[in-house]
């Protein structure tokens, strides 16, 4: 127990006390006169009898009774629940203090205090002072975007309080520019509205980040700051001296290159004239725009000159005043980590671990790095190819919650159009027509121009395109969040592919009275399947990767994500390219009508379309051998099962795919066809299914290394394909046949598929 905590000898627990005879009889006087009071209000002469209890003090039978109780043993009661029970506190507890002396520090320093105190220096800061107060804001900085609270990173920083009335040229500069940048950091991630409160605190705690100073204000203040230091420089002679000068000039210069680029980044307003429908009035809006692709090179050139200062920062921390080892302060001079303590809320205190500097400069490299990255979303002009750049970012920098939400910030402005400058709805039929060109979106079409039709697909895309927009929004949360929304969101796919249905039988009925009727069947609704199954087979993927799923429940996923989804993502994507050369054929005025000649099924021209065909009958192909393989191990009975009296797989299996159930198409799997599919798959002996596993792991990378130039994904896929490959060969041929050691899936190498090992 906590020393200042209130221990059992000092409380007193009373079911009833004992009160003396003098107290009993004030106290029952004093309800006799409010009963009194009562009952006159009332217009009743008569007052109730008053009930007089004994009270019996229970202290010592109490601690007696929780005795019998084992560490971490609760009582549970109808008025005393689970929740009652994490939600109650020990009255007087110093913790539940926000006050608290947690850090050992008696008497916090503010701004004022430490001035007057001389433990913080306004003026005459020498370099390695203002080195080591630099890098120490960095850390904080860093530690508050990791989901820290502002007001124990950042704000401790003293220098943050009153910037305007530090007197040295350089760390006011610097304060104030650390004001703008963490109002631009707070802004996009605001902007966006995709973070919980376990990746990010936006509270600044009245402070007012210096709204008053502009950003450019800010930068041309570094400026300065950089060029006395310049000038200083020439006029040193002593070789140490001069490093640490460089070593200050070039953070400056870091801070001011960042603030620029953040300062680009971020959408501007600007007036956009259009032509209202059906009249000649024009309308003028506000629309945020995102940066150009030429203003995007000057980003990216600005990106690249603080990188390389990042590397002179790395090499030159031991330059700046370091921390004290037995202190929690990042800095000896201008930070105290209980300043704020009092604005924080009366609840249990977070203990906030600053960053090492050390860390915190390769986590800025990194972060330039990811900015990069995202500044390429500018050549994503099409809604599948931003998308599948949405999920790839995702992946590969799951962790940042800022640069998620800059590409956000960049590639919808506003939450309708597109870099701000096209609307979104437009930027979806430009989608359907590359994905399978339905006969309304071409121009050469009389479907094209017919009032009726044309307000029919207006209409779908404008009250649908909410749907397809949360997909960009679920890519801004991090990796556990983002299956939950993904399954909450499956439900409007249902209401999606009900009207796409209805559209394409409509938009058929008209084709068919024109001279030269085309079909427009399943167009839009294939197209909305597509995303579909794309969104359920990530929901399925994301549990392994996030290790939801025990061992023995990965049958029935691989099972559903090869005889289903991935089956059925391949079959859309054919009949696309079907539907596609049909259209090309009856385009074509060289072909008669009343020619007999079928149109001959050819590749489709565009590479990327190539490219996610191979890649997902990949995928189909290392789920079966993953289903495969499965069976082989429950045929040797090398999968544990839990007991039956705490497990039921049916209950199991409608629980995983329990978001499913909305959906018409593909229709969802009962139980009862996984169990009949089992047994007919176990009836074939292990050696069989090994080496049917192994063929499906050769397929699969045979397919992915026949695309030229393949992406790190596929290389990590090809090495699984072949290490799974040889194992699922020594199994076939006997390997242990008689052991009974469950297998081993390592996920090092890939997120989704294992390497299949074999415990000895």
């Amino acid at each position: 127990m906590d020393s200042n905590s209130t221990g059992p000898q000092d409380l007193s627990i009373y079911a009833a006390k004992a009160d003396t005879a003098e107290s009993h009889e004030s106290r029952r006087q004093q309800s006799e006169q409010i009963t009194i009071a009562g009952d006159e209000q009332n217009g009743n002469s008569s007052a109730p009898e008053i009930v007089n209890r004994e009270w019996k003090e229970i202290t010592s039978e109490f601690f007696g009774c929780v005795k019998e109780l084992s560490l971490g043993e609760l009582i549970h009661d109808n008025m005393f629940g689970l929740f009652d029970a994490m939600s109650a506190i020990e009255m007087m507890d110093p913790k539940m203090d926000a006050g608290m002396c947690c850090n050992k520090e008696s008497t916090p320093l503010n701004f004022q205090t430490a001035v007057e105190s001389g433990k913080m220096k306004l003026s005459n800061l020498e370099s390695r002072e203002c080195i080591g107060i630099i890098d120490s804001v960095y850390s904080c900085i860093v530690s508050w975007l990791e989901g820290h609270s502002m007001a124990q990173t950042v704000l401790t920083c003293l220098y943050l309080h009153h910037p305007n009335q530090v007197e040295d040229k350089s760390i006011k500069a610097f304060s104030c520019a650390v004001h703008k940048i963490v109002n631009l950091i707070r802004n996009f991630i605001l902007r966006a509205g995709v973070y919980e409160e376990e990746d990010f605190q936006p509270s600044t705690y009245g402070f007012d980040l210096c709204m008053e100073l502009t950003e450019v204000k800010a930068c041309s203040m570094l400026k300065s700051a950089e060029e006395d230091w310049i000038k200083k420089l020439k006029e040193t002679e002593g070789e140490k001296e001069k490093e640490e000068i460089n070593a200050l000039v070039s953070r400056l210069k870091f801070t001011r290159l960042l603030l620029q680029c953040l300062v680009g980044l971020y959408p501007t307003k600007q007036n956009s004239t259009w032509n209202a429908s059906n009249s000649n009035a024009s309308s003028v809006t506000v629309n945020n725009v995102s940066p150009t692709k030429t203003e995007m090179i000057d980003i990216v050139k600005t990106l690249n000159g603080a990188l390389e200062l990042t590397q002179v920062m790395e090499k030159t921390l031991e330059y700046g005043t370091q921390p004290d080892p037995d202190s929690d302060t990042p800095n000896p001079m201008g930070f105290s980590m209980m300043v704020n303590q009092r604005l924080l809320p009366p609840t249990f205190p977070r203990y906030t671990k600053i960053k090492d500097r050390s860390i915190c400069i390769v986590y800025l490299a990194e972060f330039i790095q990811r900015l990069k990255h995202a500044c390429k979303i500018v050549h994503c002009s099409n809604y599948h190819n931003a998308l599948n750049f949405f999920m790839d970012f995702s992946k590969k920098y799951a962790p940042c919650l800022l640069s998620r939400r800059i590409l956000q910030a960049l590639y919808l402005p506003s939450h309708d159009m597109v870099f701000g400058t096209k609307k979104l709805t437009e930027v979806l039929k430009e989608s359907a027509k590359a994905f399978i060109a339905p006969p309304v979106l071409l121009p050469d079409n009389p479907l094209y121009n017919n009032p009726a039709a044309c307000n029919c697909v207006d209409s779908f895309f404008a009250y649908n395109e909410h749907t397809f927009s949360v997909l960009f929004e679920i890519c801004g949360y991090n990796r556990a969040r983002q299956r939950d929304k993904l399954g909450i969101m499956l439900s409007n796919f249902a209401n999606l592919q009900d009207e796409a249905e209805r559209v394409d039988a409509y938009l058929h009925s008209l084709s068919m009275k024109n001279e030269n009727p085309r079909q427009h069947l399943a167009c839009f609704g294939t197209w909305v399947l597509y995303h579909c199954l794309r969104a359920m087979s990530f929901f399925l993927l994301s549990g392994l990767e996030l290790e939801l799923y025990s061992v023995h429940e990965y049958l029935y996923i691989f099972w559903y994500l090869y005889q289903f989804l991935f089956g059925w993502i391949v079959s859309a994507l054919t009949r696309a390219d079907t539907f596609l050369v049909e259209q090309d054929y009856a385009a074509d005025p060289k072909n008669a009508k009343g020619s007999q000649k079928k149109p001959k099924v050819k590749k489709r021209k565009g590479k990327t379309d190539a490219k996610e065909n191979i890649f997902y009958q990949a995928m189909q192909h290392m789920c079966g051998g993953y289903y495969k393989a499965l069976g082989g191990f429950i045929g040797e009975g090398r999968i544990p099962e839990p007991l039956p009296m705490f497990d039921n797989e049916k209950v199991r299996f409608e629980h995983r795919f329990a978001p499913f159930a909305t959906l018409s198409t593909p229709p969802p799997m009962a139980y009862a066809d996984f169990k009949l599919m089992k047994s007919y798959m176990l009836k074939s002996p292990p050696e069989e299914l090994y080496s049917s596993a192994s063929k499906h792991f050769h397929d699969a990378r045979l397919l992915l290394e026949s695309y030229p130039n393949p992406d790190e994904e596929w290389h990590e896929i090809v090495k699984v394909a072949k290490m799974n490959f040889v194992m699922m060969n020594l199994l076939a041929s006997g390997l242990n046949r008689q052991s009974k050691a469950p297998p081993e899936f390592d996920f090092s190498c890939h997120r989704y598929f294992p390497i299949i090992k074999h415990k000895k």
